[in-house]
């Protein structure tokens, strides 16, 4: 029987909380993804999946790798919540004030992406909207890190998964019955992220922060950041890459049906997620005070418990597959195949463990980043190849081959650097 200390108890408990939450965030996320399906119809799904995965990409860059820096400077300095407020604001100004790059690159090139790189001109009017909308994003990401970093575990979960989730099915819901379709579907998502904001905001902030000492200016938080910059970005373009590229080799409806199969696949990531939410902060903290053998044995609880939580998830998926597929309408059933091949890749990132969170929370980021730059162009050839063979069944491939890669990778350097191997 495994012997439980009182730390990883308590990570279990918050974990379980978070997952609570989690579920909600599915549920909710489930029925907004069939209320755009069906309502809005496949073809606008995927219009909105495709820009929804584009803004989301711009975010991390311009986020400037500050959501991962606030966990890591804040966990190993072991910081006061006024010392952690004033570490946020600078990262909010600086990012802000870099994210008016973006803004004009998608205001004066949108009609270029939508009619040249992805040959649907209507997505022209998507990012129109991802200018207005595209600040907000960037600051939702800085808050959320900071609610992690602080161990606000309860409210980052709120407004995560429940507030914008609320927000966005009420805006669709109101869109539709006054006739608006299409972009209109962007167009609520990025209003329940303003409104999200504005109280994330009200809750963070006093707006009368006592001034302490702070050891990091704004140039050397965003010099800490700048690697963990790339590593959240390929990380992020390595889950999504076969989303854009099938957007600009497919049409939006097999987009669509691409993008319901890896919503329902992903289900297997809500155990995956949500101990890691929890756990990151504390790995940065042992870290902090050089506990290597307590960071190993929290890394080792924590993969016994994503791997055993997430088989039956992963099983379920597996066999019932169609069964899912088809409260989506008839046409995802197609996505069949797509979804079990997901399901695969997430049982084997559930068995090897939060490696790249090791790796980042352990000053090994340059390792984490090298590997996703190499898995990066791997899994750009392997969709290059695969997707017009195979359609959205080659970019499923492409990404299961892609992430036992990086996994194993990780696995390997994390022996290297740190002495222990995370695998179940």
């Amino acid at each position: 029987m495994i012997q439980l200390n009182a730390s990883f108890r308590k990570i279990i408990s918050s974990s379980g909380i978070n997952f609570g939450f989690r579920i909600f965030g599915l549920i909710s996320t489930f029925f907004t993804t069939v209320f755009i399906s069906r309502y809005f119809g496949l073809a606008t799904f995927g219009s909105y999946s495709l820009v929804f995965t584009i803004s989301q990409a711009a975010a991390i860059i311009f986020a400037l790798g500050l959501p991962n820096t606030l966990i890591k400077i804040i966990g190993n300095h072991n910081y006061t919540l006024q010392k952690a407020k004033q570490l946020l604001l600078k990262g909010l100004k600086a990012a802000l004030l870099i994210s008016i790059i973006p803004i004009l690159f998608f205001y004066f090139g949108s009609d270029f992406l939508a009619n040249e790189v992805f040959h649907n001109s209507e997505l022209a009017k998507y990012f129109i909207v991802v200018t207005i909308a595209l600040p907000l994003f960037i600051a939702h990401e800085l808050f959320l890190y900071f609610l992690i970093a602080t161990k606000s575990f309860i409210k980052y979960s709120f407004f995560m998964f429940v507030l914008p989730n609320i927000l966005l099915f009420g805006f669709l819901y109101l869109f539709y019955l006054n006739g608006n379709k299409g972009y209109f579907s962007f167009i609520a998502f990025s209003l329940a992220i303003f409104v999200t904001v504005i109280v994330e905001a009200i809750t963070v902030f006093d707006w009368n922060i006592r001034k302490e000492k702070l050891e990091f200016s704004t140039k050397q938080l965003l010099k800490m950041a700048s690697p963990l910059l790339f590593n959240g970005l390929l990380l992020y373009l390595l889950n999504w890459t076969d989303i854009l590229m099938l957007g600009a080799m497919v049409n939006e409806t097999q987009v669509g049906i691409y993008n319901i199969a890896y919503k329902v696949g992903s289900v297997g990531f809500l155990v995956i997620v949500s101990v890691s939410t929890i756990i990151t902060p504390r790995m940065a903290e042992l870290f902090g005070e050089g506990n290597i053998s307590e960071l190993r044995k929290l890394t080792h609880h924590a993969t016994r418990l994503i791997a055993v939580l997430s088989i039956p998830v992963v099983v379920v998926l597996i066999i019932f597959n169609e069964w899912i597929l088809s409260f989506f309408g008839n046409e995802a059933v197609a996505g069949s195949n797509t979804l079990i091949i997901i399901s695969l890749g997430v049982l084997f990132s559930a068995m090897a463990g939060n490696v790249d969170q090791i790796l980042n929370m352990t000053n090994n980021h340059k390792i984490l980043r090298n590997i996703t730059i190499l898995c990066f162009f791997v899994n750009v050839i392997l969709n290059f190849i695969l997707i017009p063979k195979f359609g959205i069944e080659g970019a499923a491939i492409a990404s299961l081959i892609t992430n036992v890669v990086i996994n194993l990778s990780c696995v390997y350097y994390i022996k290297k650097k740190l002495g222990f191997y995370t695998l179940f």
